[in-house]
């Protein structure tokens, strides 16, 4: 039964429960009924919010680096009226990560959940269900960084947000815990079981919010965008969910010898001080599971200092959570039914560049002077955002396209910035940036560290109309996704036709004013977009070796080309890597 409760009655509940949860003066509550127990959120004027609510037992001590397991059963009310702890990762200022320093909890699978308004008993409505992932490339971030209100209330759907394990703590292949496992711990891809775990949880319980468990789209960007493909191709996500939507995504994956014999960052070389005297499996996984967090946490960091590159294997073809064939070929044996939707933006790679000394003087942060030519820019973002375009939706969509035609491409165009002598041009170092889409879709323009200095730059007053325009249109195509599963659905705006593997066609997203917004066909060519690289004279020579072997890199799932021109041989791997980690901003 729905019980809103003001402050007197809900102090009355939380004596006789013995709950421990702490009065709150002027807050309104809502307490609901669910298989999981009962669970008290917050009413808001136009939604219900549940935050924190538990979906798996905190993986510590002896659940570290194993399959979430089922929440234990309690008569204490769960108090879902707060966030709770991220899970582990490195500390962040502003949109920039301090690696020195972790923070977070390994207690920390927790779901949020907003739950659109109305007249009726909640249990008896019957909302889609919006599952979202969260970004940070399954190092860093959490869900409740997004503020889902407004596409909740304004389209009239349920909007679940999630924690999942991170980095070394939800990717973590080892022979010694594989042999001392058994069932679902033998797995190496614990971050991807956690959303398992908690589609499995809103499966079960969402009923309770007045969601429809038979109608569950997942959708996420940048890592939870590549995490999207990878339930798309997991046997283990089958019929948890109903549709997907993949912003930025990407594919890739890597063999479960690389993660344990082969990257500078797999579990043998971080922990090899650690368990050299040690030859029993149940000794080392003890051991292992007995340091702190932090320990392990700098034991990462201790090991990628030591090198230029490092890659983190994360997603590991297990098996078990990835197929050993990979991501891309089991995407081509999706369920005909499904409705799938992916993209990318124009400029993604500007998120990283514009935090470059190697095109840019900075002043604060946000006075920005380009040390290098804008053609020079230009190329460098247009190359590698073409070359994200094909991994992170051509390609999935045309593997896709041989057992399913319910399929979707966008690009994100939208680049209205500010362009001032002051701060410089944000139109050509933002525009369309990586993660650009993402207030547009949630309706919140105040996200995270775009509140404050840099709003005025990124969000000017003079792009108001056409900027809620764009976004009221997004909101709408994404949640026709999860209603009827065709975007264009009451839509008013262009039709969004379906992908074909024949005409590559995407939806371009831009003002409605731009006379860009609707369908082209642009197809990004591997052969002729290295052609345009090798000979594109605003470019440095070392510059096209770079990001020509970005390329051939990426237009694999896990494989790893020299450089594919010939004049690139005067450079050394080590050389290729700096001038990546330095226009990158990595150094």
């Amino acid at each position: 039964m729905k019980k809103i409760l003001n402050n007197l009655i809900l102090l009355m509940i939380i004596s006789a429960c013995s709950s421990g949860l702490s009065f709150r003066d002027s807050t309104s509550y809502i307490q609901i009924a669910a298989p999981d127990g009962d669970i008290l959120g917050i009413e808001e004027e136009s939604l219900y919010i549940f935050k924190g609510i538990p979906y798996a037992q905190p993986p510590v001590g002896d659940l570290r680096w194993k399959a979430p397991k089922d929440t234990l059963a309690s008569n204490e009310v769960i108090d879902a009226t707060e966030f709770k702890s991220e899970c582990i990762q490195p500390a962040s200022e502003s949109f920039i990560s301090n690696w020195n320093v972790s923070v977070g909890d390994e207690d920390c699978l927790y779901l949020n959940i907003y739950v659109p308004k109305n007249q009726t008993e909640l249990s008896k409505n019957n909302f889609p269900v919006m599952y979202w992932i969260h970004g940070g490339s399954n190092i860093w971030g959490s869900g409740d960084f997004y503020d889902y209100s407004n596409l909740a209330t304004s389209q009239q759907v349920i909007v679940v947000t999630i924690n999942y394990r991170l980095g070394l703590f939800g990717w973590f292949s080892s022979e010694h815990m594989r042999n001392t496992a058994e069932g679902l711990d033998k797995s190496a891809n614990f971050g991807q079981l956690d959303l398992i775990k908690g589609l499995e949880w809103v499966n079960e319980n969402i009923a309770s919010f007045g969601g429809d468990a038979k109608n569950v789209t997942i959708f996420g960007e940048s890592a939870g965008g590549h995490n999207v493909f990878t339930l798309l191709a997991s046997p283990l996500a089958d019929g948890l969910f109903h549709k997907a939507i993949s912003q930025s995504g990407y594919v890739s994956s890597y063999s479960q010898d690389f993660a344990e014999n082969v990257s500078e960052l797999s579990t043998k070389n971080i922990f090899k001080d650690d368990i050299k005297f040690l030859v029993d499996d149940q000794d080392i996984a003890d051991y292992l599971r007995s340091l702190s967090a932090e320990e392990i946490y700098q034991r990462y960091k201790k090991t990628a200092d030591e090198y230029i590159y490092p890659i983190t294997p994360i997603t590991i073809r297990d098996g078990i959570v990835v197929p050993e064939k990979g991501i891309y070929e089991s995407l081509e044996n999706i369920d005909e039914d499904l409705v799938v939707v992916a993209g990318t933006n124009k400029d993604e790679m500007n998120f990283w560049y514009i935090r470059s000394n190697y095109f840019y003087n900075s002043t604060g942060e946000i006075i920005l002077r380009l040390k290098r030519s804008e053609d020079n820019l230009k190329s460098w973002t247009k190359y590698r955002s073409d070359i994200w375009r094909f991994k992170g939706a051509e390609e999935p969509l045309r593997r896709m396209s041989k057992s399913n035609d319910n399929l979707y491409s966008y690009r994100f165009d939208w680049d209205e910035q500010s362009d001032s002598s002051f701060a410089g041009n944000y139109a050509l170092f933002v525009g369309a940036a990586h993660g650009m889409e993402i207030p547009f879709v949630t309706g919140d323009f105040d996200l995270g560290p775009i509140t404050f200095y840099v709003k005025p730059f990124l969000f000017p007053d003079s792009s108001t109309e056409d900027r809620l325009a764009l976004s009221d249109l997004m909101m709408s195509y994404w949640a026709n996704v999860a209603k009827y599963g065709n975007p264009s659905e009451f839509a008013k705006g262009p039709k969004w036709e379906k992908f074909t593997s024949e005409q590559n066609q995407l939806l371009i997203l831009d003002s409605p004013s731009s006379g860009n917004l609707g369908m082209q066909t642009i197809p990004v060519v591997p052969d002729n977009l290295l052609s345009t690289i090798e000979s594109d004279s605003a470019l440095e020579i070392k510059e096209r070796c770079l990001i020509g072997w970005i390329a051939v890199r990426d237009f694999n799932e896990d494989k790893r080309p020299k450089p594919p021109f010939s004049f690139c041989n005067n450079f050394t791997d080590e050389d290729l890597y700096k001038l990546r980690n330095l226009s990158e901003g990595r150094d």
